[in-house]
């Protein structure tokens, strides 16, 4: 292959451009997710530095679950980090930066974490609105985490249609630039 056909082949190949911050109107959702989810983490923070066990406006814990616990403040800075790192793949779904993810990897991410988040709220709002169960959560921790996961699920979508299309285009535009 001569050089001037291996440079149109390597053309032919890149990106036809980098990506670029996602605009807000389409990106919201994965702010907002990552500011509830910061906050979840700073509860966390709050809670690990006290050592104690449970979320803020959520139920109170017994002394059974802490002797269940053998390191309380451990395990309230695991699920504290566990929010840092949601953050960072919000933030991943609509920043430049998030195009160094691999693809599939990302939505791995986003809907693994809007499969677990929907477990946990079915939980919540089971035992805040039909009051089985532990009593203690309030119907304002209910509403809170059926918005932030109506948010996450509309993120995850949105990345989700809008990578999928984008890299169709561009290897359209590549391919149409021969």
């Amino acid at each position: 292959m001569n050089p001037i056909a291996a440079v149109h082949a390597a053309r032919r190949w890149r990106p036809a451009r980098r990506p670029g911050a996602v605009p807000l109107k389409w990106a919201w959702p994965a702010y907002l997710s990552a500011v509830d989810q910061l906050i979840y983490a700073a509860g966390k923070g709050y809670y690990a530095t006290q050592g104690r066990l449970g979320v803020p406006g959520g139920p109170a814990v017994t002394a059974s679950q802490y002797s269940d616990t053998p390191n309380v403040a451990l395990a309230q800075w695991v699920l504290a980090s566990l929010g840092v790192f949601s953050v960072a793949m919000a933030l991943a779904a609509v920043r430049p930066w998030g195009g160094l993810i691999p693809r599939p990897l990302l939505l791995l991410g986003l809907w693994g974490t809007a499969a677990l988040a929907a477990v946990s709220q079915i939980h919540v709002a089971r035992e805040a609105l039909l009051d089985s169960g532990t009593p203690g959560w309030s119907g304002r921790a209910a509403v809170q985490g059926v918005v932030g996961l109506c948010l996450w699920l509309a993120m995850a979508w949105l990345f989700t249609r809008r990578r999928g299309q984008n890299a169709t285009a561009a290897v359209k535009t590549a391919r149409g630039a021969e």
